[in-house]
């Protein structure tokens, strides 16, 4: 079996936010770590260092912003990629109600479906597999000044396909927001 090491450091960084203008006198900071979940009988979950990750094992990324400013956020939209080779986990998304992107630019409620053709010519509307999910958002509202909020998402490694890590790819943490004060 393939062992694919994981550049931890990459998730461990400081959010390149994708916010509007007024975001970037916020203050607001995203920290995201990732973290390979194990199931032991008798002992219930617990969580390893994700330096390393095999085919099938589950990685949770937690994302944390924290309102550094001294003006709250309004409208804070946390986003989280998925990194190829992963595969989002149905009903692991913390908070529960989110989105999902298979590109990065169109989010749509879960499960996420599209209209296919099938073979005797009849359209119909199907769900997208969780493996074609390339980013996951959520609508976490406004944020108080010095205040944190968390959200988390969990993903299994692909048995097949492209020979990525959880975190080998350069990933960021995004949000979108506006400035306190008057709307």
């Amino acid at each position: 079996m393939k062992r694919y090491p994981v550049l931890l450091s990459i998730m461990l960084l400081v959010c390149a936010a994708v916010a509007t203008p007024s975001m970037a006198t916020a203050e607001v900071v995203a920290t995201l770590t990732a973290q390979k979940v194990v199931s032991a009988p008798g002992k219930g979950t617990t969580y390893q260092p994700a330096d390393k990750a095999s085919p099938g094992d589950v990685i949770e990324y937690q994302a944390v912003y924290t309102n550094h400013g001294k003006s709250p956020v309004r409208n804070l939209v946390p986003t989280m990629p998925i990194p190829a080779g992963m595969e989002y986990i149905p009903g692991s998304a913390k908070p529960a109600q989110m989105m999902a992107s298979l590109d990065g630019k169109k989010f749509e409620a879960v499960p996420v479906t599209r209209m296919v053709t099938l073979p005797n010519g009849k359209q119909e509307v199907r769900e997208v597999p969780y493996e074609e999910y390339r980013f996951v958002r959520w609508t976490t509202g406004d944020m108080a000044a010095g205040h944190s909020t968390m959200v988390s998402a969990r993903a299994k490694m692909s048995d097949v396909g492209p020979a990525k890590s959880p975190a080998n790819e350069s990933a960021s943490v995004g949000m979108t927001a506006k400035k306190g004060g008057r709307s």
